[in-house]
């Protein structure tokens, strides 16, 4: 499957409802550790799996399909690109960044990063492009909300692979 067409299936299920996680949604691991936002990992009727970032208390996120490459990256060398689609984005200083559909801001993220101790550091600020695959990551992303999704997607992930551990969850 191509990544404009992972990108429409996931507007749709953006579009059905993030606020509600669709009911054939099951969740299967939980970060909770960053209170109110968390980090899942769900699966969906049809079988397909993506990581939802969300503040429990506002219910804003955005969802990134799964890969396992996103799932295990903080075990591998930095750096990390991956897109965030974020529901309700403002339309502020990261506007040109990535691509919109409706009011779904596909937004790529490109982080540098450490592992230590169990715990995953940004090094530098996270930076971004224009369009869905930009020849480069060159613009800082300056919304502090955007920041903060990608900084939760990223610092969570270990405490993500920790519950999917203790619950024997196995993913592709």
């Amino acid at each position: 499957m191509n990544l404009k067409k992972i990108f429409m299936a996931l507007i749709f299920s953006l579009m059905i409802g993030l606020n509600t996680c669709a009911a054939e949604d099951e969740i299967l691991a939980v970060a909770a550790d960053a209170d109110p936002w968390i980090l899942a990992i769900t699966r969906d009727d049809n079988g397909d799996h993506y990581f939802l970032i969300l503040n429990h208390q506002t219910q804003q996120g955005a969802l990134v399909p799964y890969e396992r490459r996103l799932y295990d990256f903080y075990l591998n060398e930095s750096p990390i690109i991956f897109i965030m689609g974020v529901v309700d984005s403002p339309r502020d200083v990261d506007e040109k960044l990535g691509e919109w559909s409706n009011n779904i801001h596909l937004l790529p993220v490109y982080a540098l990063f450490k592992y230590s101790n169990g715990q995953v550091t940004l090094d530098s600020d996270l930076s971004s492009g224009q369009g869905l695959t930009p020849s480069h990551y060159q613009d800082r992303i300056q919304s502090p909300y955007h920041t903060k999704l990608a900084e939760i997607f990223l610092t969570q992930m270990p405490a993500l692979h920790r519950d999917a551990e203790s619950k024997g969850v196995t993913l592709p």
